[in-house]
């Protein structure tokens, strides 16, 4: 197939765009990018060149509007309604660039671009505070945009980290050019010439000979331009890309033949006084029929210019227009909902037939997600969205609904009356943010404040409901009798009699559905303390992704060490049913691969069904449009609950129907009833779950789960013997001390850690470097870069036993544990067998201590060595020079550690 050509006849009618986001100027800790202006003029050059470009100058949309400069500030909801904007209106190519500063979390994921009063606190849950992240702001929008093609250009240091979050929809056609690879930060570049990226981008697209400019062109183009320079830290500097589609031309070749504009201008097409003049006619030819119009008659170029200038005017009608002019401006209606129903509630909103009799859309609905717990909290908030609080404590744990949810919501759909429960409970079994507390993370320091409910939660009633399954590989053998009516801990000891198992679902901070399953998860008595169970979670799949279809995409990709073979996932029905479908069948998300094994759906008992409760949000002193308001939400329900094409947008995609207030069997046209899923989903379901109040459990699920993810306890035990310093390992990058030092990045204020120095006189214990407790992160890295060797062998033995008993001396029996021993590997294998023995056994004992070992020296990681079996042991890693140690140390680190990395 040829590749898509915006300025082919083809789609020479349709609404292309490029949106173009420079952030220059940064208040705060980072340094200001005086080459991204200079960036931005590159990208409109190389857009809209007379000779090369696909664009119009019209067609570009740039952020700021005024190009930039070293005092503009760049607010990034000018660019949620730049994207928002260009989702709705661009039926062909949609081009999305970025330069700036990029962040990401220790582990690498969450890739957050960086605005001018962007900030990063210690909120775990929060730490990028006015910022855009790639996955929810950027991709999460284009994934759902009508233009043929998108293509996203990132020029900021972890551009390469979006590349984990990059999942188009089903047959979208998607390209995404980063400037490095993941993980790598790259140079501000010049003022004067931009960024060695953006610039060697623009020679690309303006200097194309021969064939057309294609994506595929530039990726090969660019990677060779990027070549003989070096990233930050002298990382080799490579752009890399994901597409998803066959290509599409990005700028003309210079030689190409260019059509030929009729000799006569056209003259002005005769409108109706009461119409609107359709699009410029200048405009129009540069576009229009390329191809035919260097071979036309004087005469047909006239005819057609009135065809195409009448065509508009029509189009225009039925897009809103009317004989007494111009549409009004819609009420806007707002829908909150959870990130597992984004999608469907999308696709409802936008088949919404409210219109008047001349054809204007009256109501007009705008769909957005956002955390679970954050909806919850800021609807018990819900004053500090007209009066947030004026400072933050030091902890971070700040509620502001703006940036944690969005604007304030008209409809709120959850995915379960739980979270209708929380938000209206009264007392604190309603908070379920981490905000929603008296202190501070130290315990002393007074918290924001909490702010008090200025709104009315109607709830009208469900408008589709989907079970929560536990997903079975069907290669797992386990009793078809505990398909339904069984709580979910004797579905789960049912599966783990004989065979290896992984339990899997995604962050109950994200999706009611993964908190209400992690709530049963809790309360089986079979699944062992939360920490144990958290911690083996995140061994094996980390971070945890966000939403349901985030986590079988993840393991559709099947890079995770045959995991999506062992894995049994905590997902809503109509996820599973999803996946299930074969190649080609509708409905199949995008990321499906052969490579996920079919599952069955297994219904717990306990675990309370998702009944999508339709709740109408009222606020108080809201009174302007009070009633029309009031009367649209009510239309959207009423259209929701009783409509058949509001029912057959959520059964295409897998929920049940309503039928008299319960769950309706699936008819032949839903995803359930596809014969993929005969064997997998059962027509008839019970009624699974507690009915009554669990707003308080729930609650105290948030809080352990909380409890076992941090803050965390690490200590490092580093060999600082003589042999360190004699094998070149002690200092310098990638030595010892420089390895400790930057994995600190992954700790955080309420962490407890410490670094003690081995190295000691027989029968002495090991020093202290760093004393284990509260630190600052810069006086113990500034600490342990001051280190110096000591003349004594290194006592590793005594130092691991010693520091496990000090990382289990604590009453919080949930908090992470994580002990790192870092050797040249010498003193380390000296340990007698007998003792190596004692101490993996130590290791496997509860509470849980995951140990990293780090050997300075190849092959101590190979299977049977002492440090290989002490990871394996405790649940931990072994890394040697195999590895890339400072990366997946710093990885490590922050599974246990709540510190942040830019």
């Amino acid at each position: 197939m040829p590749p898509y050509d915006a300025r082919g006849e083809e789609n020479g009618a349709k609404r292309h765009r490029a949106v173009l986001i420079g952030v220059e100027h940064y208040r705060g800790a980072r340094n200001d990018l005086p080459s991204v202006t200079t960036n931005l003029r590159l990208m409109r050059e190389a857009l809209t060149d007379e000779r090369t470009g696909v664009l119009a100058p019209e067609d570009l949309v740039v952020v700021p509007s005024d190009g930039g400069g070293p005092d503009t500030i760049v607010d990034p909801n000018d660019v949620r309604t730049a994207l928002a904007a260009a989702r709705k209106d661009v039926t062909g190519l949609l081009v999305v660039y970025f330069a700036g500063h990029g962040i990401v979390r220790p582990d690498g994921s969450d890739l957050n671009l960086m605005f001018t009063d962007s900030e990063v606190t210690r909120d775990r849950h929060h730490p990028f505070v006015g910022a855009l992240s790639w996955d929810n702001d950027v991709m999460g929008v284009l994934r759902t945009s009508r233009a043929d093609w998108v293509v996203v250009i990132l020029d900021c240091c972890f551009a390469g980290n979006a590349l984990a979050a990059f999942r188009p929809t089903v047959g979208q056609n998607f390209a995404l050019l980063t400037a490095a690879e993941p993980g790598v930060e790259v140079p501000p570049g010049d003022p004067r010439t931009g960024t060695e990226f953006t610039a060697a981008l623009h020679r690309l697209l303006t200097t194309g000979k021969g064939e057309p400019v294609t994506f595929t062109r530039v990726v090969a183009g660019i990677r060779e331009a990027m070549a003989p320079f070096k990233a930050v830290d002298g990382h080799p500097w490579i752009p890399d890309e994901l597409r998803h589609g066959d290509d599409v031309v990005l700028a003309l070749a210079t030689d190409a033949e260019r059509p030929t504009a009729p000799a006569v201008p056209p003259p002005e097409p005769k409108t109706p006084d009461d119409v609107v003049k359709p699009e410029a006619p200048e405009r129009s030819w540069r576009r229009l029929l390329p191809g035919v119009v260097s071979r036309m008659t004087r005469t047909a170029a006239v005819v057609l210019v009135g065809v195409v200038a009448l065509a508009g005017a029509g189009a225009w009608y039925l897009l809103g227009g009317t004989s007494g002019g111009p549409c009004a401006s819609p009420l806007e209606l707002r829908v909150l909902t959870d990130p597992d129903l984004r999608a469907t509630v999308q696709k409802a909103a936008d088949a919404y037939p409210k219109r008047d009799g001349d054809g204007c859309r009256t109501v007009g609905i705008n769909v957005y997600d956002a955390k679970a717990t954050d909806a919850v909290a800021a609807l018990r908030s819900s004053s500090l969205w007209q009066e947030p609080p004026v400072t933050c404590p030091a902890s971070g744990d700040c509620p502001r609904p703006q940036r944690d949810v969005g604007a304030q919501p008209d409809i709120w759909i959850p995915a379960a009356d739980s979270a209708w429960q929380r938000a209206t409970a009264d007392g604190a079994s309603g908070g379920t943010a981490s905000t929603a507390t008296a202190t501070g993370a130290d315990g002393d320091e007074p918290a924001a404040d909490a702010g008090k409910s200025v709104v009315d939660l109607d709830r009208l009633g469900p408008i589709a409901f989907t079970p929560m399954v536990l997903g079975v590989p069907d290669t797992m053998r386990l009793a078809q009798s505990l398909q339904t009516d069984d709580p979910l801990d004797a579905i789960v000891s049912g599966l783990k009699e004989d065979q290896t198992v992984e339990i899997l679902r995604p962050d109950p901070e994200d999706t009611e559905g993964a908190l209400l399953a992690t709530d049963a998860l809790y309360a089986s008595s079979g699944s062992g303390s939360v920490g144990t169970l958290e911690q083996r979670m995140s061994q094996v799949l980390r971070p945890m992704p966000s939403t349901a279809r985030e986590l079988m995409c993840v393991l559709a990709d099947g890079t995770h060490n045959d995991l999506e073979d062992r894995a049994a996932v905590l997902v809503p029905e109509q996820t599973l049913a999803q996946f299930n479908l074969s190649a080609g069948e509708p409905g199949r998300p995008g990321c499906a691969t052969e490579a996920l094994a079919h599952r069955v759906a297994h219904y717990p008992s306990d675990v309370p069904m998702l009944d999508l409760p339709f709740v109408r949000v009222t606020w108080s002193g809201a009174d302007r449009d009070a009633a029309a308001r009031k009367d649209a939400v009510e239309d959207f329900y009423d259209w929701l609950a009783t409509d058949e094409d509001a029912r057959k947008c959520f059964t295409d995609d897998g929920f049940r129907g309503v039928e008299k207030g319960d769950p309706a069997p699936p008819d032949g046209d839903s995803v359930l009833g596809k014969e993929d899923n005969t064997s997998a989903v059962r027509e008839q379901i019970p009624q699974t779950g507690p009915g009554a109040d669990v707003s308080t459990s729930l609650t105290g699920t948030l809080d352990r789960y909380r409890g076992a993810l941090g803050p965390g306890r690490v200590l490092y035990l580093l060999d600082n013997s003589t042999s360190m310093a004699d094998k070149r390992v002690w200092e310098g990058t990638g030595g010892a001390k420089e390895l400790v030092a930057r994995s600190m990045s992954s700790l955080g204020a309420g962490d407890a850690y410490g670094v003690w120095m081995t190295a000691v006189d027989e029968g002495k214990p090991a020093t202290d470097l760093v004393p284990f407790g509260a630190n600052t992160r810069a006086g113990a890295q500034k600490t342990v870069a001051g280190a110096g060797t000591a003349a004594f062998d290194a006592r590793i033995a005594a130092g691991v036993r010693e520091a496990l008993a000090t990382l289990r001396d604590s009453p919080e029996a949930e908090r992470p544990r994580l002990l790192v021993l870092v050797t040249d590997g010498e003193d380390f294998e000296d340990v007698k067998e007998k003792e190596q023995q004692r101490l993996v056994a130590e290791a496997g004992k509860a509470p849980p201590v995951r140990i990293v070992t780090v050997s300075l020296q190849d092959g101590a990681c190979t299977p049977g060595r002492f440090g290989e079996r002490l990871a394996e042991a405790s649940g931990g890693r072994c890394l040697d020079p195999a590895d890339d140690i400072a990366a997946e140390l710093a990885a490590e680190v922050a599974k246990t550690g709540t510190g942040d990395a830019e």
